[in-house]
């Protein structure tokens, strides 16, 4: 049987671009296949993918050499309109896909354009909705749904039409844990059950893993590596690049490295405790300590605050808290559990229905949104919210001229800053033009420049791979060493298990547990209900605890020597 995609040696450089986005990529994929296509950002993944269902020629001029078909039918031949009747392309943001009022019209609308007769479209239909469980929301509006539901939405108006193969951008960064692994069991669902091929665009692989037949690595336009998940994650090739690599992969190797017998390396959880099921000692439990958060004066006091939309949602329900300055905070829960509402009240975007929120002791009721600016930094979770400029440049330069820098100074903080977030190359370019990753860079390079006294990111890792969120941890340890307060809002339990901040964790607009990272995300009780699933490590960690392995470990280096230390030997 044929391939059901074949790529033959493709260049693509878009109009005006001095390099080529792909260069001379060979790939095939049978059907039934679930690939993992991964690399750093800018490497051609997305680009690869728009080559798959025809938006590359037809849509997307630029210069491109080479073959494309699926199901035997050459992309350059055949348009968009006629391929999305073989592969279905899912975007990052579900919001650059939905067209229609309300969820039943949305997952027709596709049927509409195909011209498919009124009662096969109506079975199709159902069959979408129950398959992606969103059957009970059919008459709900779009812009009413949640950044989960929405995901699933635009799912479902792809699976409506019944493609062979389905490509998706990195279906979960706007996600909450919960929500991202219910996305997943759908997925395995389709290509178990249905057998339809899936290419997966995605950084979070100690999920993905978990699922994918086939991993795809790509670099500077080539794909350099294409193998199985586990030979693919050992590659130095792989390590290389500075992809990820599942944390059960990384504590596997720490403990061979530390003498302990292993038959094979771990991708998964389950693989490991199998790996070690009888081989450590039981003797005895363990009691870990706590680091008590001590703070200096507040810097945010939120006092019994209630906030209501104007639609009647009730989005904070009597919070209160308090932030001292220099901490690092990081604000954790589901998709509408309030954290974007919170912190929107700190820049004054919002007001309190009820209640008081101090900033530096001022009420904000009392100052202006651009009074409290030069004090707090927000940047968006969408970065197109917050993108106007013409030139990255420009973007950057922007407030600080504003606030009245001098052209020397505004100079000197937007090299800094162009070189802090590694977008250099892009200085003259439109933000518009650059990847969702890149432009996330962009908005987040234009708020550190004027260097606020507290900085407040909403979703910074979305978009941004492995080498990208390294440089972000480790500016923020830096921001944490000189005294600033920071607070991140993420969904992203991995990369903040890894900076262990302070965690706020909420719930339906109020807060469930507050406290250090160590004991709130071995709290498994408390992240259920905030519908965030706990990290790798304490997953691994849960297992090992009747061999008296602590539970609240998030550092592999450490879980591997508290592991070996228990080994028989």
């Amino acid at each position: 049987m044929p391939p059901i995609v074949e790529v033959e040696g493709v260049t693509y450089t878009y109009p005006n671009a001095e390099e080529p986005a792909l260069r001379d990529v060979t790939l095939t994929v049978d059907e039934g296949e679930f690939i993992l296509l991964t690399g750093p950002s800018g490497c051609g993944k997305t680009t690869l993918c728009r080559c798959l269902n025809g938006l590359i020629p037809h849509f997307y001029s630029g210069e491109m050499e080479g073959e494309v078909r699926v199901l035997g039918l050459s992309t350059r031949e055949h348009p968009p309109s006629e391929l999305a009747r073989y592969v279905g392309l899912i975007f990052q943001n579900p919001d650059n896909q939905i067209f229609s009022l309300t969820v039943e019209k949305e997952v027709a609308f596709g049927l509409e354009n195909l011209g498919v007769e009124r009662g096969e479209m109506r079975r199709r239909v159902d069959w979408a909705l129950e398959v992606v469980g969103l059957s009970h929301l059919r008459h709900r509006l779009t812009n009413e749904l949640s950044g989960g539901e929405k995901q699933r939405l635009a799912i479902a108006s792809i699976l409506a039409m019944r493609p062979r193969v389905i490509v998706l951008d990195e279906p979960t960064s706007f996600l909450d844990p919960k929500a991202a692994e219910r996305l997943f069991e759908i997925l395995d669902l389709l290509n178990r059950e249905y057998g339809m091929t899936i290419i997966l665009i995605e950084h979070r692989v100690d999920l993905a893993v978990r699922y994918v037949d086939r991993v795809v690595v790509m670099d500077g336009g080539l794909v350099i590596v294409d193998a199985s998940p586990r030979e693919a994650f050992t590659s130095p090739k792989t390590r290389a690049v500075g992809v990820a690599v599942p944390r059960v992969l990384e504590l596997s190797e720490r403990l061979m490295k530390r003498g302990i017998p292993l038959k094979r390396l771990s991708l998964t959880p389950e693989e490991l405790l199998e790996e070690l099921q009888g081989r450590l000692r039981g003797d005895g439990g363990w009691s870990g300590g706590e680091v008590k958060v001590e703070g200096a004066e507040p810097i945010i006091e939120v006092i019994d605050v209630s906030y209501t939309y104007p639609n009647g949602v009730k989005a904070l329900d009597g919070i209160n808290l308090r932030i001292d300055r220099g901490e690092f905070v990081a604000i954790m829960g589901e998709n509408g559990a309030g954290k974007t509402t919170l912190v929107k009240h700190f820049i004054g975007l919002l007001k309190p229905t009820e209640g008081r929120v101090l900033v530096d002791g001022v009420d904000i009721s009392q100052v202006t949104v651009a009074s409290l600016a030069r004090k707090v930094g927000l940047v968006f979770q969408n970065p197109d919210d917050q993108l106007f400029a013409e030139s990255v440049e420009e973007e950057i330069a922007f407030a600080l001229r504003n606030f009245g820098y001098s052209e020397d100074v505004v100079a000197k903080r937007v090299d800094w800053a162009l070189h802090l977030l590694d977008i250099e190359q892009y200085r003259g370019s439109s933000p518009f033009t650059l990847s969702g990753g890149e432009r996330k860079r962009v908005a987040l390079a234009s708020v550190l420049a004027w260097d606020p006294e507290v900085v407040v990111l909403d979703e910074p890792t979305i978009g941004q791979d492995y080498a990208q969120k390294e440089r972000l941890r480790h500016f923020l340890m830096q921001l944490r060493s000189q005294g600033k307060t920071t607070i991140i809002v993420t969904h992203d339990v991995e990369f903040v298990a890894e900076c262990e901040p302070r965690i706020i964790l909420m719930a339906e607009g109020r807060i469930l547990a507050d406290g250090p990272a160590r004991r709130v995300l071995s709290d498994v009780e408390a992240l259920e209900k905030a519908s965030i699933t706990p990290p790798e490590m304490v997953r691994v960690l849960r297992r090992l605890s009747p061999y008296g392995v602590p539970c609240d470990i998030l550092d592999v280096e450490e879980a591997a020597k508290v592991i070996a230390g228990r080994f028989r030997g």
